[in-house]
């Protein structure tokens, strides 16, 4: 029996999975709604979010329909089918490309890169049916390749009993499950997060339907991998169809393998960083960070005081990482205070050592602070080259860990202002309720000669150690406040937040030097907003008051950002002029959290309302956290769901073509 007769006896016997061979989705911004809208239409799906791997999952799974979701993300989308089409060739292929009317201008370079059909958002549901029938014309089924290349199916009833294996499935993949007579008692098997992750998506087929996944982790046997199960239920019916990948395929399945700190789990980074060094034979940068006194503090303040610092400094971490070092690069914990920074395509060790250092160096004066004058963070960083064994790499670099120093000598401040070599991104900023573009907040990178672009946080510790931060933070200011003042009057009404560190709002003459600038650069205040970052350390909060009532008296706005990772937010929403909230990037996963996170947040949404403040959520990136945040009470978000930061004219482009 082929695969096609297969599928269609499947589609006969139980009505689910209805259509042919299932259909490969590939959504930068829109995974699982899109998923979940195709999947009611019928047809069985595989979705992913990232676009490493994906040829190599197309051939293992004998899938040749892709459908590619540009919308917000016309440029990742052209590569990805540039890519397809050059790794399995033209008729290998068939894309199904989604886009935005606005991106109508790169169809002929789609076209180009082998796009078969095209429909333009928004659509009916008999639209993308059609369209879908229409893209499956073109489809030439390619045979197996290689073990665990073949697929798995099961079923079981609504509640996951009676679990029921397809005698057409891949052996080896038969021989993979437990022998168990439920697909509960299946799951009950797997590893605490995977089981988590299992009942999760179990549960939610049965109150939404649509579509759902969830990762098996197996790391030995005669198949040892992950064994990605893609869900659907129609009627009373749960199917699963079965992937198998010796890589890790989506960074987001798998996170949240630590207990403590949500991060990924030892050895789930070490096949990550084996699996990227041995597939593309090229070096891996990876560092080690360590919160140093954790102990003392524990004996200190108590166990749960100190696992709380340790997942607060995580997140942090996290997000100086997404910010500072961006790319596909993923945190890990590795044991005890140790986690590793590891980043894929990244061949210098320099740039992510000063990166970091950066991260140490804030969050020595930040959420450590005075209060916490015992802790400290150590920094090792190295370069994986193909061959070396991970754990080598990990041991040597847990013998190099060290104090935190100054950054290398070759960060020259000054000689990077004079070159221009510090530049300003805008984040756009939306509305929740309408989706309109709403503001933008300016963010400084060091464009350095060697070592790549680097994040604001590295830059104002090098200005820190050279004496030279109200030097940098005129240079940022003024430099945003020129590029805003050139923007067209179709942006007029974009409001720009600017970042301000504890030695500008300690300084006495900053106020009036920044109203100034806005009168320079032609800017009224009114359009601008100040983000003073929460976990700071204001040594006099008279100064940082008058400061901030000054620009709030000019028509500027205050707000307190990272809102939940410090120490002092409380006392600063007492102490200080503030209009409205920026919470963490990491709390807008707890939208969709568990119960606890999301109590965390709510009660910090609904603090903010009984205190007449606004709250901007950052770190969007699907629709699904937006909805959320929305319902509990955000009025703003930015974050990858609708864009990255942009340079001053990709900035005006993006905005001007969306509000257009």
């Amino acid at each position: 029996m082929n695969r096609g007769e297969h599928q269609r006896r499947i589609d006969a016997e139980h009505g689910v999975m209805v259509g042919n061979d299932p259909l490969l989705i590939l959504s930068f911004r829109h995974r699982d709604d899109l998923a979940d809208e195709v999947t009611k239409l019928g047809h069985g799906v595989i979705a992913a979010r990232r676009a490493d791997g994906l040829a190599q999952r197309l051939s293992s799974l004998n899938c040749r329909l892709i459908l590619l979701d540009a919308r917000e993300a016309v440029i990742e989308a052209l590569k990805a089918a540039e890519q397809l089409t050059a790794r399995l060739g033209p008729s290998a292929v068939s894309i199904l490309l989604i886009y935005d009317r606005r991106d109508s201008d790169y169809l002929p370079a789609f076209v180009d890169a082998g796009v078969d059909a095209m429909l333009a958002a928004p659509w009916q549901p008999a639209e993308l049916s059609a369209a879908l029938q229409l893209a499956r014309q073109t489809v030439t089924v390619g045979g197996n390749h290689g073990p665990g290349g073949g697929q798995c199916w099961w079923q079981a009833d609504r509640e996951g009993r009676h679990l029921q294996i397809d005698a057409a499935s891949d052996q080896q993949l038969r021989d993979s499950f437990p022998v168990k007579s439920s697909l509960r008692a299946v799951v009950a098997s797997f590893g605490s997060e995977d089981r988590r992750r299992a009942f999760a998506a179990m549960r939610k087929l049965r109150a939404e339907g649509g579509y759902a996944a969830f990762v098996q982790r197996v790391p030995s046997g005669n198949l040892p991998g992950e064994f990605v199960h893609h869900l659907v239920l129609q009627g009373n019916r749960l199917a699963g169809q079965v992937e198998w990948s010796r890589a890790r395929q989506d960074h987001t399945v798998l996170r949240g393998s630590d207990s403590v700190t949500g991060l990924m789990d030892l050895s789930t980074a070490v096949s990550l960083v084996e699996n990227h060094v041995s597939a593309r034979q090229e070096p891996l940068a990876i560092s080690l960070v360590q919160l140093v006194g954790l102990d003392r503090y524990n004996d200190d303040a108590g166990f749960s005081a100190g696992d709380a610092l340790l997942r607060s400094v995580a997140r942090q971490l996290e997000r100086a990482v997404r910010q500072e070092i961006g790319g596909d690069a993923t945190v890990a914990r590795v044991g005890g205070t140790r986690m590793a920074v590891i980043v894929p395509g990244m061949h210098s060790a320099g740039r992510l050592d000063v990166g970091l250092r950066g991260f140490a160096a804030a969050l020595a004066d930040t959420t450590l602070g005075p209060a916490h004058s015992a802790l400290g963070i150590r920094i090792a960083t190295g370069l994986i080259e193909p061959g070396q064994l991970v754990h080598e790499m990990l041991s040597r670099l847990a013998r190099r860990l060290s104090a935190p120093r100054a950054l290398v000598r070759e960060l020259d401040v000054e000689a990077a202002l004079a070159k221009g070599q510090v530049v300003i991104r805008f984040q756009p900023q939306y509305a929740m309720d309408d989706d309109s573009l709403y503001g933008a907040e300016a963010l400084a990178r060091w464009v350095h000669p060697k070592l790549g672009e680097i994040g604001g946080a590295a830059l104002f510790s090098s200005a820190t150690a050279a004496g030279l931060q109200r030097e940098v933070s005129a240079h940022v200011w003024r430099t945003a406040l020129t590029a805003v003042g050139t923007w067209p009057a179709a942006l007029s009404r974009v409001r720009v937040a600017l970042n301000l560190t504890a030695y500008d709002v300690g300084d006495e003459g900053f106020a009036k030097r920044l109203l100034a600038m806005c009168d320079e650069a032609g800017v009224v205040p009114a359009r601008l907003a100040v983000e003073v970052t929460e976990s700071a350390t204001i040594a006099n909060f008279d100064v940082a008051n008058a400061n901030l009532n000054t620009l709030r008296e000019a028509g500027m706005h205050v707000a307190l950002d990272d809102f939940g990772t410090g120490y002092s937010g409380l006392a600063w929403l007492k102490q200080l002029p503030v209009d409205y909230i920026k919470i963490d990037s990491g709390f807008a996963g707890d939208a969709s959290g568990a119960p606890r996170d999301r109590a965390v947040l709510g009660g910090i949404i609904e603090l903010a309302r009984n205190l007449s403040l606004d709250v901007l959520a950052e770190g969007v990136e699907s629709i699904s956290q937006r909805d959320q945040l929305r319902a509990m009470g955000c009025r703003w978000y930015q974050g990858f769901l609708k864009a990255p930061a942009l340079d001053s004219d990709d900035f005006v482009h993006f905005s001007v073509a969306a509000s257009g």
